[in-house]
């Protein structure tokens, strides 16, 4: 197993992929937090309906899961790459030939997307709070700030859908076996097929399994940096994602336990 980590380090730290969707994932999520922090007091304002406020604490939480608009599909491509290059370029023998246990491999590379992941997710949380701590004075109400538990829960939950989406990447790479179609699965699922699916469950002849949208698994997922789970009664069953932060992160991580396992499955009986 060691010499299995090491070969993963060693993989990981070689590729210049990894560190271009690292420090990507950095540069998005500043700029974002930026703006979210600057624009703080026309987001509360929208949000309760109170002019001239200043941002309250949930504007102040929405900066720090910055890292959630982008850094999750950026992490998501690393995790695709895991096992993809390798049948890309057709040096999966030679990296069998070096692990030949094909389960310790497994380990292994899910061990280091996971451990990168959540390094990038951590990097990116601290970057927004040293951008809100920067730019936030006098942008935000009195009492505002990072004590508040929801908003830890909101940047631990960053983190930690920044890694399960990184281990969905790698279960779509590690399936398919083919970059391009694994990539565009990745984008395809939440920025395509979840809202069309929500659009036509939103359809009146089918209110009464609407409620089914709330268990698609990157809008379930999402749950897990939402600051609250209260339901707009004007927003169609279909579209809420009103499940617990708890509930959504383990519907995410249900769906992508089974990926993994039939992936890991298909790779102890699949030629090379």
């Amino acid at each position: 197993m060691r010499g299995a980590l090491r070969q993963e380090s060693v993989r990981l730290r070689t590729v210049g992929s990894t560190w271009w969707l690292s420090a990507g994932s950095l540069v998005v999520t500043l700029v974002g937090a930026v703006a979210f922090t600057l624009t703080a007091a026309s987001s509360t304002a929208g949000r309760t309906g109170a002019e001239g406020v200043l941002g309250d604490q949930q504007s102040f939480a929405q900066v720090l899961s910055s890292a959630s608009q982008l850094t999750p599909l950026l992490m998501g491509l690393l995790g695709v790459f895991a096992f993809g290059h390798d049948y890309r370029h057709g040096t999966i023998r030679p990296v069998l030939t070096g692990v030949p246990r094909r389960g310790v491999l497994a380990a292994a590379r899910l061990l280091g997307v996971t451990l990168w992941a959540a390094a990038v997710g951590l990097v990116c949380v601290a970057g927004s709070a040293a951008v809100v701590a920067a730019l936030g004075s006098g942008r935000f109400a009195a009492g505002v700030g990072f004590g508040d538990g929801a908003t830890l829960r909101v940047a631990a939950g960053t983190v930690l859908y920044i890694m399960l989406i990184a281990l969905l990447g790698t279960a779509f790479g590690w399936l398919l076996r083919n970059i391009p179609a694994a990539v565009s699965l990745l984008f395809a699922l939440p920025l395509v097929a979840e809202p069309i699916v929500r659009g036509v469950l939103s359809i009146d002849t089918l209110d009464a399994v609407a409620g089914i949208g709330r268990f698609l698994p990157f809008g379930a997922g999402a749950q897990l940096y939402a600051y609250s789970t209260q339901i707009d009664p004007t927003v169609p069953a279909a579209f809420r994602n009103d499940l617990s932060p708890w509930a959504g992160g383990l519907t995410l991580a249900a769906v992508t336990g089974v990926l993994l396992t039939a992936a890991l499955l298909l790779f102890q009986r699949r030629d090379a």
